[in-house]
Order: C-alpha cells, then structure tokens, then sequence
C-alpha cells in the first residue's frame, strides 16, 4: 500500500507490512507448487499443509481496512472491506468452519490458491519496493496504471476467481446423485453452501463494480465525432512566433500574448497586434503569470526575476481601454512578500472581479491572500491562508451575486481545498486529497470547480465532490467553451518533479504528477460534458501552450507558433453524421441540450422508432414512440401496431397519449378494446381508477366497457364523472340490479330523477312493482309541492322564485301514468296512494294550481276507469284486515268515489265510463251529484225501478211536481206494475194541486197508450174534482163577464160624452196653486183649471193626470210593439198546453183590434 503521507514511521510500518504479506502469500504459493510437486492429482491433503498458513495470512488482510479507515492510504474504505470481507467469508466459512472433504479436495482450491497468492506477491512486492524507492524487480509498471488500470485490474482478477469457482462448482454437482434422482426438488446440504459461497463471490464481484462506477474509465469508451472544424491561420503577426509565450483570454474580445522579452500583445479579432512592454527594466524580469479579469476590463500580470537567486516578484494591473487608446499607461503595482525566507516561484495567481481580492499559490506551498482597495493603490493587507506540504497548482475566486461572500478554490498537487475569504479568518476545508497538475482546474458557470486529473474530470462545490467524468490521458491543460471541456493531453517524455522543490521540501510524489515537453506532440481534445462524447480530438505536432475562446470560437497556440482556429458546426451538421451512424439517442440528447424545439426532437424520436421498427425490435420503438406524441400524428404509430401480436406495445402508447392529454375518443375505444382483448382487468382498473386527470372521453370509455362486459368498470366510471343516465342503464339493462338502481335514484334531484324514471319507470316496474310504484308516489309528490311553491312565489314577485324558475322538466302525474300500461293494478295503487295524501287529508283544503287541479281531476277519473274496469289495487290485498264478506268490490269503490263530495271528477268522461260499462248506479250517482233529478227519474224509468221512482218523487216532488207527469206517463204505459194504483193516484192529486195539465191532457195521456190499463175507477175521483172545478170556473166566468160588460158600457158612455157633448168647467180656484182663477187660465177635460202662468212649458197635458196618462200611453206603445211579435205569440202558443187561453189572453191586450185600427 502506498503511503499518503511522509511521516517516517507510518513509512516503516508500511514497508514492514508489505513485506510481510508478501512473504506470506509467497510462501502460501511455494508450499501448494511443491505439494503438487509430491502428490500429484490427490489433493485430499493439501488443505492440511497450506490451510492454516492461507488463513493466517489472509485474515491479516484486514489490517489494509484499518489502513484506509484512518488516512494512512488513499484507498477506499468500502473497496477495501468488500474485498476482505469476501475472502474471509472463503477461507474461514468455506474451508475452515464447515469441515467438507469435497470442498477442501477440490481443483477449485488450488485455482483460488493461485490466483490470490499470484496476484497479492506482484501487489505487496510493489507496494514495498516503491516505498524503499526500489526498482528492481517491478520498476514501477502496476503504479504507472491510471486508477481506471488498476480498477480494471482488480475486476478482472475478481471475475476470474469467481469464473473458476463457479465452473467446479457446476462440475461438483452435474452428477450428485441426489440431484440425479430428483432434478426438480433434490436438495444437498454440501450444494446449498457451494450455492451460498458462489452468490458471495458474485456480490463481491457486484459491489467492486459499483464502487468503481465513480471513475466510469474502465467501463465506457467515449464515442468520438468530428463537430468541430479545424483551420490553421496563415500569416499570422510576427508576436506569435515569440518562444515561450503566455496566452490569456477571458471573454474581453481580446487575445493577451506574453513573450519571454517582458512585451505583451493584444490581439483584436482582425489578428491586429497592439504590443507593449510590459515587464522592468531590470535583468531577468518576465512575465510569469497573465490573467484578464473582463469584469473589471483589467490585465493582471505577474513578473519575476528568473535568473537571480533571490525572487523580487510584481503585480501589475493594467487598463485595457487605457492600452487600447494607445496611451502611455502606468500600472497599478501591487508588491508583495515571499512568505518564507527561502524563494519559491509563483505558481497560480487568482483575482475576485472587483479586484478587491488578490490570491496567491507558490511552489512551496504557501497560498497568500492580498486585500483592499487595489486598483486605486491603496492601503492593502496581505496574509498567508495556508501552508500545505505540496506546490499550490491553481487559485479560482468565486464571489455570490450580492458580493459579500468570496470563496476560493485552491488546488495543490496532492490537495483540493476551499476558503470563505471573506472574513479575517480562513480556514481551509479539505474537499479531497487528490489535486491536479497547472492549469488542469477551472471554474464553470455553475460556480463549480472543475478538476482534471489523469483518470477523470471531476467537479467540486463547496460541499465536496460531485460527479466526475471518466477521461483517462494524462492531463496538460483544461479550457471552458460553451459546455465543452478543452484538453490538452501528452504522453509523458520524463519523469521529474513537476516544480523546483526546495531543499528543505519532501519530494513531490511522482505518481500524481508529470512533467510534459512543448516539443511532445498534445492531444487536443474538445469533451461535450453534457452528451457524453469527444466533440473533436486531433493531435497539435508542436504542443499546445494557450487555448482562447473568443469571438465563438476556439484558438489553439501551437509550440512552433502555429494558430488552430476551431469552428464548431451547426446543430443540423451534427446531427446528420449521428443519423448516418443510427446514434438516435444521443441525437436526441444532443438536440435537448442545444435547445431544439420539441417538434424536431420529435421528429429524432420517430427516425428513432422507423429505425428500431424496421430492425423488429418492436418495443424499444414504441418506447421512441411515446416521445413523439404531440408532434408525430398518433395514427402513423397505432397503424404500425395494429397487429394481434403487438397489442401490449399499441396499449402502452394509448397510455401515454391519454396520459398527455392528446388522446381523442376514438383512442379510448382503441385503448380499451386493447384492454378487453388482452383480457387484461388488472391494467384497465388501474387505467381507471389511479387517473388523477381523466384525459379521456368518459362517454367513450364507459360505453366501450359496458360491450366488452367490463360493468364495474363502467359503473365506477358512470358514478365518477355522474354520467346517472349510463350509470342506470349499467344497473338496470345489464346487471338487472334494479334495487340499487331505485336506491340510486332516491338520491338524485328532482329534475334528474324525473327524467330518469320516465326513461327507466316501466322496467322497474316490471321487477319491483311495489318500491318503484313508492318512488313514483313521492316525486309526483314533492314534484307538486315545488310548483305549487314556485306559483306561489311567482304571485308574490318574491326572490326567492328563482329556483323553482323551471318546473317544466319535474316528472307530473299524468307523465308517470304511461309508464304502468302494463300494470293497471299498480297504477290503481299509485292513484290511491296520491289521493290519500294529497288530497283526501282533512288539512288539503288548499287552493290548488291549475296544473295540479288537471292533475287531480286526471287522477280521479283514471282511477274510476279503473275501478269499473274491475282492477283490484294490490294495496287492497296487501293492507287488507276484513274477511271476504266485508271486503269491497271494485264497482262498490267506484260508487264510493262518486258518491264522495271531495271527488272533482268529470262528469261527462265519468257519465261515458259509467255508461259503456253498463253501470246503472254510477250513472244514477253522477245525476244525483249533478242534481238532473229529471234524468235521474228517465233512468229509473229506463230500468222500472218503481221504488227509486217513489223515493225520488218524495224527495224531490213538491220542489219539481213537473216529474209527477213523467211519472203519469211512465204508468199509464205500465199498469202492471206494483203500486200502480197508489202512485197513480199521488200524481194525479200533484198535478191537480199544482195545476200541471189540464185535465184534457191528463185524460189523453191516461188512454192514448193501447197498452195502457187505467180504468175509469182509478181516475173517477180526479175527473169528478175536476168536473166541480170547471163548473165553478164557468160561473165565476160569467159573472166576470156581466162585470166587465157593465164597466164597459159606464166607459162608452163617457166617451161619447167627451165626443159629443159641451163640457161645463166650474173650478174656481186654480188646482196648482189654490189660487182663484183670472185670465188667462187653462181647462182641461179631466175637469182640472190652471193658472195659465202656473203651467210654464208643460205644454197640453195636464200636471196632475200626466203620470197616469204617461201610463196608458206606455201601454198602448206596448200593445203596439206585441202587435209585431208574432214569432212570440206562436212560440208561447205551441209550448202551451191551453192555446185556447194564450189567444184570449192576446186578445184581452187588444192586439189584434189595434192593428185593425192601425190598418184603418
């Protein structure tokens, strides 16, 4: 093991550990050479001559942990304790613990005796012999292997003993007859532990690998491409053919040259040189250190006296404007101290961007740190921040965006450390202790450290390590452009310190570091760090002494003075040479990196998946695919893998695009018709149920379940999302669970429940009669109190009218009768059941709407149609507590109802349904309600219910005697009936009371019949009356007549008086005002004088006698107008039984003499 540190002891302990092991293994080796020597093939006592020696030694492997755990070697800890714990696990589980003649018999033995004993002499010879500084026997070869080398060296060697083992194993047991007689479940003891130790090797075998997976050099080989194009730059200006120049760049659109003379150049990007002298006067002084700081547009440069034994070293900043404008300018010098007495060159120099902070790295290890106000050549401070044992290689300052955190990054050969310089105390935080070579370490744009070392690139943050990337070539140099990495690597020509040690310095350790010559031909290698490749890699003949990135490209100084312009190509070029190597994935990468749009990284992934596609791997291209989705039209893919065989690929990418939120509901169909032909429940449930955004159509899915008979599914889904209608037709159509669809119902609103009753009514009506007819009873029932409400607050103009705005869709009672066409019985129920709670309740005395008024006429009117159709209501049978006898028939209901003064039947509907029925009762019912006791008594005639006649002539017979001479005629034509005679006689004596006909008519009705049996006994008594009735009115007539003569004849008298005689006036006295009469006065022939000033306009009617006069006036104007009216003369005539009478009585009114008069 080669030691970290140069402590004398822990030198001499190593020295005499490896010596030891190495004499143990070799001794382990001599002794199994000459038992093999002796023995031949008998192995049998081969474990008794070596074991003990192979334990012994091995076990003390396990100092090597201790090693490594407290800082004494660089190795790994975990490394180290996989490797002995596996082999212990050999030597003390295998060999010695578990005491199996096979197993200490066998050749594998003897391999793994080899194979260790071999390998550790080589291993602990070397490790001794280079710390005595020896080299003899192994001059070095196994410690100038890279770190990837010796990885590789130690995996091999570990699969190669694991190889061996398990081949004996395997031929061990090919044979065992255990395993013979029973190949499936044959068990041993010995082979289950030949098992065990066989899977330890494989771990061991495992965890080595995965340890060394952070140096990657010994697993991958970086694919190289040509992205960059390489021009060499002819003519260039005399300063770049200068011997030993320093270059510097820093993105300031300027290229700094420093020749060996102390001049500086400034080259522009025309390659137009602006040189100045830069260095003293003095002799010896040059420039050793460059550095441009673009911040701030200053040159930071560091001069020193190379010849003189003692160093006078200077930093100067200088104003690049200042330069440029061809001004004589003086530099900020900034003057510093060695830290020691003893002189080291300046090896690394380092600024903040302000400039307020200066750092500095020698060659013996002291890293100084200047602060204060530096460009204006003020005051400043300096300070050592830490003595480390190796030469400082690299300084980078990082400083935070607000500028008060400042963080330096310090490398030394054998170190990686970082500072917070921002205090007044630093002190360092070691990140590794490993360090690089000058100029191998920079700073990216993520404030990383970047290290090259000869095995790898690693990165830094203040935290410690991060990733690193495996590039195995000794390292000269390392550049940032864009996100590549520039190299420049070289063989090794000598093998020398890398810097001037002094004499009181240890040497430098020379594994970690190396010298290289200008002259060596440099690699110089462009790393794409993001993709994982060599974006260029071409050989500089004359070395390469600077790299500049400026103006978007890269500049390569050659050791001759040669100029390497590098260009890199644009994105479609490098692209198109991985097509041409079918590189698709790193296409993609490299696409995705320079920011393509996602249609062209697209458009990569499906020349990917056409690739893969035409090659039939079949599921990688899906996977390329799915990329695309997007972009590339799904229906070019699913065409592609329409196939019965690539089902599983097809259902994968309608995943995804679900998942994207692209999918259409065609693509659901296709998706879950994959489903349902693969059978595959487990994946559609998750498809379903584990959605988080359901980009799908939801009306597809389901409908697509419920056909492939997934209803679970599609109930899930239909319950989800509220699709009630499909949720229904799931319960109700498919899985006839027509209980849980009634449940479900109950839960819905009132428009919804309503229309899905009307849509689903009558199947479950079919099933579950009894709780569906309940249902239908309560939204009829709540559907009737939200319109009466919404009537109501329409009426009142109330806000609070708004939700019940829409009433329309709410299932109504007449709605829902459609849905029993099938089931009469229920309907009857149903009817029943909303008239007793809605209307028959002794508090319904409400108003009722008009929309719920032909409700309930419609209700009473169905359900009498019911009853006479002999429909028996199932709740009859169902409530029912009275025997037979006392149970009621359908037609007793039927009259029940009619007869209820609560009804609101229609009559005219119910008279029709009563009578196509043939039900006599109904009929008599509806004309009692009616009050038509007229054609209540035609009824009863119709059907000679002669004691119903009787019963109705004694209610109603004195307020209409008009139905006496109905019933006069119904028995003339039935004298046979039963209490004719009796009858016959009320009649008589109500229409003699009331005068109903004349006894003439009486007579024609009585004997008009031929059937009728009316004898002259039944009826004397009517006619005598009627006899002594006509007798007296003749006589009363006659002395009327004898009056009326004498009163006319006292009239004519008069009248010819007034005609024909002188009229004698003798009023004195005026009969308006009493007062005695003078001229002029007025007499008229009612014998009546006035004043004739009393009578003013009057005019020749006299005050007093004008009322009556007007009276008789407005008679005789009546006369004359009934004169005219015939049409009403010969209409009363024809309906009066007595026109003898009506022409006496039109005679009486003179009509027919005034008209005479009139025609006169």
């Amino acid at each position: 093991m080669a030691a970290t540190k140069s402590n004398g002891v822990v030198e001499s302990y190593l020295v005499a550990y490896n010596a030891a092991s190495f004499v143990g293994w070799g001794y382990v080796l001599v002794q199994t050479v000459l038992y093999l020597l002796d023995h031949g093939t008998d192995l049998s006592g081969l474990f008794d001559r070596i074991g003990y020696p192979l334990i012994c030694v091995q076990t003390g492997a396990v100092l090597e942990v201790m090693h490594s755990l407290v800082g004494l070697v660089r190795s790994g800890v975990l490394t180290a304790l996989m490797q002995v714990y596996s082999r212990l696990l050999l030597v003390w589980g295998t060999l010695y613990m578990f005491d199996y003649p096979e197993i200490r018999a066998s050749p594998a033995l003897v391999l793994m005796v080899f194979a260790w004993s071999i390998t550790e002499c080589v291993r602990y010879s070397h490790y001794t012999l280079s710390l005595l500084d020896i080299e003899l026997l192994f001059p070095n070869a196994y410690g100038r292997l890279s770190t990837a080398d010796k990885h590789a060296w130690c995996v091999s060697l570990t699969t190669l003993v694991h190889s061996i083992y398990d081949s004996f194993f395997i031929l061990a047991f090919i044979n065992h007859p255990v395993l013979n007689d029973n190949k499936m479940d044959g068990f041993n003891q010995n082979f289950e532990y030949y098992l065990a130790v066989a899977m330890g090797y494989y771990m061991w075998d495992l965890s080595t690998c995965i340890i060394n997976f952070a140096d990657y050099g010994y697993i991958f080989q970086l694919r190289q491409f040509h992205f960059f194009k390489r021009e060499s730059l002819k003519d260039l200006p005399e300063a770049f053919g200068q011997p030993d120049l320093l270059m510097a760049s820093n993105g300031g659109d300027l290229i700094f040259l420093a020749d060996s003379a102390g001049f500086i150049h400034i080259v522009n990007r025309k390659l137009v040189v602006r040189s100045f002298m830069a260095a003293s006067d003095a002799h010896g002084m040059r420039i050793t250190q460059m550095l441009h700081i673009h911040q701030t547009r200053t040159l930071l440069t560091v001069e020193e006296n190379v010849s003189a034994a003692t160093s006078r070293s200077a930093i100067k900043l200088w104003s690049v404007d200042s330069l440029l404008r061809h001004e004589d300018t003086q530099p900020v010098v900034v003057k510093y101290q060695q830290p020691t007495s003893t002189p080291y060159p300046l090896t690394a120099v380092a600024a903040t961007p302000s400039i307020s902070q200066i750092a500095l790295g020698f060659a013996g290890g002291h890293m100084v740190l200047i602060r204060g106000n530096i460009l204006k050549s003020k005051s400043t401070k300096q300070r050592t921040l830490h003595v480390a044992p190796e030469p400082v290689t690299n300084l980078h300052f990082v400083t935070d965006a607000a500028g008060t955190r400042v963080t330096l990054f310090a490398t030394t050969t054998a170190q990686t450390m970082v500072f917070d310089t921002s205090g007044s105390k630093s002190e360092p935080a070691v990140l590794e202790e490993r360090g690089c070579g000058i100029g191998c370490s920079l700073m990216n744009e993520e404030d990383e450290l970047i290290v090259a070392r000869d095995e790898a690139i690693y990165t830094y943050t203040v935290d410690g390590r991060g990733p690193c990337f495996a590039f195995d070539a000794p390292k000269v140099l390392l550049r940032r452009f864009k996100h590549y990495l520039l190299l420049a690597t070289a063989a090794p020509s000598s093998m020398a310190p890398n810097l001037a040690n002094g004499d009181d310095r240890p040497p430098v350790d020379a594994t970690e570091s190396r010298v290289y010559s200008y002259n060596d031909p440099t690699t110089f290698t462009i790393l794409d760090t993001k993709n994982k490749l060599v974006a260029y890699t071409g050989v500089v003949p004359g070395g390469v002494r600077g790299v500049a990135t400026e103006w978007g490209s890269i500049f390569v100084l050659g050791g001759h003075g040669t100029m390497d312009f590098f260009s890199e190509k644009d994105l479609l070029e490098r692209l198109d040479i991985l097509y041409r190597q079918n590189l698709y994935p790193l296409a993609v990468k490299m696409a995705q990196n320079g920011n393509y749009d996602m249609a062209s990284v697209a458009g990569i992934y499906k020349r990917y998946g056409d690739w893969l596609y035409s090659k039939d791997d079949f599921d990688s291209a899906m996977l390329q695919y799915v990329q695309t989705i997007g972009v590339v039209e799904p229906s070019y893919i699913i065409r592609k893998y329409l196939d019965a065989q690539r089902l599983n690929n097809l259902t994968s990418y309608l995943q995804e695009l679900h998942t994207a939120g692209m999918a259409t509901s065609d693509h659901t169909t296709l998706l879950l018709n994959c489903y349902t032909k693969l059978r595959d429940e487990e994946r559609l449930n998750q498809f379903i149920h584990t959605q988080e955004d359901y980009q799908f159509d939801i009306d597809t899915a389901i409908h697509v379940c419920r056909q492939a008979g997934f209803y679970e599914q599609a109930l899930y889904l239909a319950d989800k999302f509220s699709k009630t209608g499909m949720y229904l037709k799931l319960k109700i159509e498919d899985q006839d669970d027509i209980k849980a669809a009634l449940e479900y119902m109950r839960k819905l609103g009132d428009t919804d429940i309503s229309a899905y009753l009307a849509e689903f009514g009558r199947r479950c009506l079919g099933s579950l009669p009894s709780e569906t007819t309940e249902l239908l009873v309560d939204v009829c029932l709540n559907g009737m109190d939200v319109r009466a409400a919404a009537a109501t607050a329409d009426e009142m103009h109330d806000d609070m009218s708004a939700p019940y705005a829409d009433t329309t869709s709410l299932l109504s009672m007449r709605r829902i009768q459609h849905l029993f066409a099938d089931q009469p019985t229920w309907l009857a129920a149903f009817l029943e059941r909303i008239i007793t709670r809605r209307w028959l309740p002794s508090d319904s005395s409400r108003e009722l709407i008009a929309e719920e008024d032909s409700d309930m006429k419609s209700a009473w009117n169905t359900l009498l149609e019911l009853y006479l159709c002999s429909v028996e209501s199932p709740l009859h049978e169902l409530n029912s507590s009275s025997s037979p006898s006392e149970k009621q028939t359908p037609k007793e209901r039927a009259l029940n109802l009619l007869r209820n003064p609560r009804t609101n039947i229609d009559w005219e509907r119910a008279y029709v349904l009563c009578a196509s029925n043939g039900f006599t009762e109904g009929i008599a019912a509806l004309y009692e309600q009616r009050g038509d006791i007229a054609a209540l008594l035609d009824l009863y005639i119709e059907h000679d219910s002669l004691p119903s006649m009787r019963r109705l002539l004694d209610e109603h017979g004195e307020s209409q005697p008009d139905l006496y001479i109905k019933a006069l005629h119904y028995l003339a034509r039935n004298p046979q009936l039963a209490d004719n005679e009796e009858l016959l006689a009320d009649c008589l004596s109500t229409i003699e009371k009331h005068n109903l006909m004349s006894p003439l008519r009486v007579l024609q009705a009585l004997g008009d019949s031929e059937q009728s049996g009316v004898t002259l006994g039944m009826v004397r008594g009517y006619i005598m009356r009627q006899i002594n009735a006509t007798s007296k009115r003749i006589e009363d007539n006659k002395a009327a007549i004898a009056s009326y003569t004498s009163e006319f004849k006292v009239h004519s008298e008069k009248m010819d008086a007034l005609k024909n005689k002188p009229i004698v006036f003798q009023s004195t006295k005026c009969t308006s005002c009493m007062a005695p009469l003078d001229l002029p006065s007025v007499h008229f022939l009612c014998k009546h004088s006035y004043h004739q000033r009393c009578l003013g306009d009057i005019g020749d009617s006299c005050p007093r006698c004008q009322a009556e006069n007007q009276k008789l006036e407005d008679q005789r104007r009546a006369q004359e107008i009934s004169a005219k009216q015939h049409d009403a003369f010969f209409d009363k005539l024809h309906h009066s039984d007595e026109g003898f009478d009506v022409i006496a009585s039109w005679f009486a009114k003179s009509p027919f003499a005034f008209t005479k008069l009139i025609d006169q």
